[in-house]
């Protein structure tokens, strides 16, 4: 029996990557932050919570008072899953709901002092997982992904909100 040509991977070190989707951007964009968000999600399964109430609770730690509208924009989630996710972490005492003072159709969220704690306690397994998850990258490397990352997202969220303006 022959050896497969050189240029072909043999079945045992084939990528798990479809050679079709290689290319392909935002495939490979959505596919890592899937991968990673089950991981961090697997991480967190101890306590109760997933990596989505960890970016409530982190949204809130930096900006507290927000409506739960003003939370789904920010964090790109829509207003069902937000609502779950605000009904579990305020019946966990991690954060308060209370009527908007100028708007009685809204909610503000204020983190509690248990909230805060939460997110610290979650933030350990987080970056413990992003670090295994980057492992495969260089110091400079994990700069630069971020970095890129980081320009794209700013200009895609410029051009959108652009969009909304002139529409």
């Amino acid at each position: 029996m022959s050896a497969p040509p050189a240029n072909e991977a043999s079945p045992a070190v084939r990528s798990p990557v479809p050679p079709e989707y290689r290319g392909h951007l935002g495939f490979l964009v959505a596919k890592a932050r899937q991968l990673l968000s089950e991981q961090m999600d697997a991480r967190l399964s101890a306590s109760g919570y997933s990596v989505r109430h960890f970016a409530v609770l982190g949204g809130l730690g930096r900006q507290s008072g927000l409506r739960q509208t003003d939370l789904c924009d920010t964090l790109g989630i829509d207003r069902t899953t937000i609502m779950k996710l605000v009904d579990d972490l305020e019946r966990g005492g991690l954060l308060q709901r209370n009527r908007h003072p100028d708007d009685r159709r809204a909610y503000v969220l204020e983190l509690t002092d248990a909230g805060q704690a939460a997110h610290a306690r979650m933030l350990v397994p987080i970056l413990a997982e992003e670090e295994q998850f980057l492992a495969p990258l260089s110091p400079g490397e994990r700069a630069l992904l971020q970095e890129m990352l980081l320009r794209l997202v700013e200009r895609a969220l410029d051009r959108k909100q652009t969009n909304s303006q002139s529409t």
